[in-house]
């Protein structure tokens, strides 16, 4: 730069600096493009000030007596004065004199020159002193960057620290399900054992009705069992992850296939509990909430849309409604008819109040009426305690209804009757009825006088909140009462269906939340799979649309349902959609925002302190810092970020104007995401950790009971071993055909006369039965009957038993008379 003025050299130094600029933002430079300077910019100015006092020496600024003739000289450059135009001088003045004044001229002006330059310094100090001092006001951009920089320092946790919390959580929740599951197999032993314990008490049954489900299950029959191998098959495992992440997502298919269950209780209570259990783990997170609530809508819709009237669909005994009673009888409901009516039954079992009638006889109105009072107005004013799934299965019952039959004004009139069926009936009412089932109270707290009490509390509140009345029968005299009370049931139903939707209440989106990169997970018996797998296939052409139906490509893939499986080891299933959504550009690229702000952050975080005007300009930084360090990886990864932000520009995703400075609010979002998503989880496993807790204290309640009951029945059976005698008795034919022994016979009915049976009680739970006809040797109906066989067909609901002998025995006459003919003596 020798040769040129301070003004020339600042200026060329300011170009490269703008080069310098554009080179660390990747931008093109065209190095025939000029650079126009305005000589009286602030730029211009500040740029002069501040190399003016590196460049220029206190020297220089004395011998700048031509330079420094005001601002404009001071801009223009130096006049040089050339050296013929001095000897030309002094060959013109050759009088000593002139030379003189010239050079004091000379003189003179180097003075001003000097005051001049040095007010020019002492203004370039003060300027100098105002930009050290000046604070730049943030701006909005600014503010956001310190508030990321902030947030950044306070995510104190890394992507491996969330993974390892999510293992944590599904650890936990694995722990849960498995817990609801052991509880309830034991609740399920509990409650047989009381029944039983309630027969021989009552002396309708023997000690052997206990004995058959653990001789059924020790039973030595040659049963061809296909297990599965689905703990050392992963393509078998994950056929199975489809298959339950497609039925667990898409309500369609769970919704028809409860339409398809048999009206038999044992059936629907399995298919309840496998679905809402194993499949939604309880309700127990938000999303399951979500799906469970979204099966039970469309399974619910598939029943409506099947009913001719109301009273028809209020009158079903279906499946639907045992998955409702199920859903209920989920911690949350339990908890809810708890606090309002653990007070008012236990007041009635310390009460001497009979109110309640058997068959045949009339109640006191004027108790009943006291009582129904007080049950009913703890009802309507604890409507907003009630759980909020319950109450959007009704306002999604309200709804459908009330669209089916909107052109059916008869049956619009009785909208209500249907909501106000399920709030009580399905709910309440089944407390009200069998508080025992709920925890409210114990079995032994439920005498005779608080069970009828209860059940006219019941009849009534039913009646009641279905807005109708009793036409005859004895709670007739109720209907003053009843009639008094529609108006608050109508306005207390309103109440219970006021809520918002599912995904506004649980705050759940439910394809963000399954797009998720943690894959949901699922516990589930070996014997359940093989349950749901057979139930799909069975019903296959009813609930699927064809070959190319999801469903049905998964259920050709698994083949042939595996028979006779009764493995009950819990199996891990890692569900995961086979068929994932085909996305157009916009929505991959909507995608590829997101994995932009999750590298972006990434980037900060490994990255951080740099600072800049835009996001683009910090990012190039970042590169250029990595690159001279030899981090490529790392500025791969910079790079990767600002090529993404440059695609997403083109689809209007982003905006580069200010050099994307509106991605920052992307990103800042994004880190507050992650903060409120952290405190959830870290509630989620203390919510986690108590409820497991409360599992395992109802365990050790459940066990202690199981364990008395099951002394007394030992007890028993000890007793009834000991007392045991081979025993045999002679019936003729005609005996047990009139005590209704005998359905069938292919014995001719001349020799039916000449039939005796002898019938012997050899072993408690075994009787020999020889048939014989006097005077025929070669007659015999020889057979061994158990009772256990009996009592399993009666359970089945079978009414006639099998010989295989040319015999049919009717079940339910064949037990009664074997018990009053060798069991009675045993009281």
């Amino acid at each position: 730069l020798e040769g040129h003025t301070f003004v020339q050299r600042s200026v060329f130094c300011w170009a490269l600096t703008v080069m310098s600029s554009k080179i660390e933002k990747d931008q093109e430079i065209d190095l025939n493009q000029g650079f126009e300077v305005e000589i009286s910019s602030e730029e211009i100015a500040e740029l002069l000030f501040t190399r003016a006092i590196e460049t220029l020496s206190w020297k220089d600024i004395l011998s700048s007596s031509y330079v420094c003739k005001g601002w404009s000289r001071f801009i223009s450059g130096p006049l040089v004065a050339h050296p013929s135009y001095a000897k030309r001088f002094k060959e013109s003045h050759t009088d000593d004199d002139k030379l003189v004044r010239f050079y004091q001229w000379r003189a003179d002006r180097d003075d001003k020159t000097h005051e001049q330059c040095l007010l020019l310094v002492l203004e370039a100090q003060m300027l100098l002193r105002e930009l050290a001092e000046y604070t730049k006001s943030p701006s909005a951009n600014d503010r956001l960057f310190s508030d990321i920089r902030e947030q950044l320092s306070k995510l104190n946790f890394a992507d491996d620290d969330e993974a390892d919390l999510l293992a944590k959580i599904q650890k936990l929740r694995n722990d849960l399900v498995s817990g609801f599951a052991r509880n309830e197999a034991l609740e399920k032993d509990q409650k047989k054992l009381e029944h039983t314990i309630g027969l021989l008490i009552q002396h309708r049954a023997s000690i052997y009705e206990l004995d058959r489900a653990k001789y059924n299950k020790q039973k030595n029959v040659q049963v061809v069992t296909e297990l599965p191998m689905i703990h050392k098959d992963p393509a078998l495992k994950g056929l199975y992850s489809n298959l339950f992440y497609l039925i667990r997502t898409e309500p369609r298919y769970i919704a028809k296939l409860a339409y398809l269950i048999p009206n038999n209780k044992k059936e629907q209570e399995q298919f309840a509990n496998v679905i809402i259990l194993r499949l939604y783990a309880n309700a127990f997170s938000p999303l399951e909430e979500f799906l469970l609530l979204d099966l039970l809508t469309a399974a619910l819709e598939k029943e409506v849309s099947s009913v001719d009237t109301i009273d028809e669909f209020v009158s079903s005994e279906n499946v639907v409604a045992r998955m409702i009673i199920s859903y209920n009888s989920r911690k949350q409901g339990k908890q809810y008819v708890r606090k309002v009516l653990t007070d008012l039954i236990h007041n009635l079992i310390n009460t001497s109040d009979i109110f309640g009638v058997g068959p045949g006889g009339e109640p006191k109105l004027d108790l009943l009426s006291k009582y129904c009072d007080l049950f009913f107005d703890k009802i309507i004013e604890t409507v907003d305690e009630v759980p909020y799934g319950f109450r959007y299965i009704c306002k999604n019952i309200h709804r459908l209804v009330q669209d089916r039959f909107k052109d059916n004004q008869k049956q619009l009139e009785y909208v209500w009757k249907a909501v106000g069926y399920y709030v009580f009936y399905r709910f309440v009412g089944l407390v009200i009825v069998r508080p025992d089932d709920f925890g409210v109270v114990t079995a032994e707290e439920v005498n005779d006088v608080l069970a009828l009490n209860l059940i006219a509390i019941s009849k009534v509140l039913k009646t009641t909140f279905m807005l109708s009345e009793e036409s005859s029968g004895p709670y007739a005299g109720m209907n003053d009462w009843i009639q008094a009370r529609h108006k608050k049931v109508k306005e207390y139903l309103q109440n219970v269906i006021d809520v918002p939707s599912a995904e506004e209440y649980l705050q759940v989106n439910k394809y963000g939340q399954l797009a998720r990169k943690e894959k949901a997970t699922i516990i589930i018996q070996i014997k359940e799979i093989c349950y749901v797998h057979a139930l799909l296939a069975n019903n296959k052409d009813h609930i699927t649309e064809g070959k190319d139906d999801y469903l049905c490509q998964i259920l050709n893939d698994l083949g042939q349902v595996p028979k006779n499986v009764t493995d009950d080891s819990d199996v891990q299933l890692e569900l995961e959609n086979r068929f994932p959504p085909k996305l157009d550009k916009l929505d991959q690229k909507k995608n590829l925002k997101t994995e932009t702000i999750d590298d972006a952050i990434r980037v900060l975080r490994k990255i951080p302190g740099f600072s800049g005007d835009t996001f683009l300009e910090i990012f190039v930084r970042m590169k250029l810092h990595c690159k001279k360090h030899g981090q490529d990886e790392l500025a791969q990864e910079v790079n990767q970020v600002i090529a993404n932000l440059q695609n997403l520009a083109k689809y209007g995703l982003v905006s580069p104007k200010d050099g994307f400075n509106s991605f920052l609010k992307d990103i800042s979002a994004e880190i507050t995401a992650r903060q409120t998503r952290r405190q959830e989880q870290l509630r989620e496993v203390d919510r986690l950790k108590v409820a497991i807790s409360e599992l395992d204290d109802q365990k050790k309640f459940v066990d202690a009971k199981v364990k008395d009951f099951q002394n007394y029945l030992d007890s028993v059976r000890k007793t009834s071993t000991a007392g045991f005698q081979v025993k045999t008795k002679k019936f003729k034919y005609k005996e047990l055909f009139k005590s209704k022994v005998i359905a069938d016979s292919e014995i001719p009915p001349p020799q039916q006369s000449k039939v005796v049976f002898e019938i012997c009680h050899l072993e408690p739970e075994k009787f020999e039965i020889k048939g014989k006809i006097k005077g025929i040797p070669g007659f015999s109906r020889n057979f061994t009957l158990s009772l256990q066989d009996l009592l399993t067909a009666k359970e089945h609901n079978e009414s006639t038993f099998d010989t295989e002998k040319g015999l049919e025995l009717y079940v339910s006459s064949t037990l009664i008379f074997l018990n009053k003919q060798f069991f009675h003596s045993k009281k």
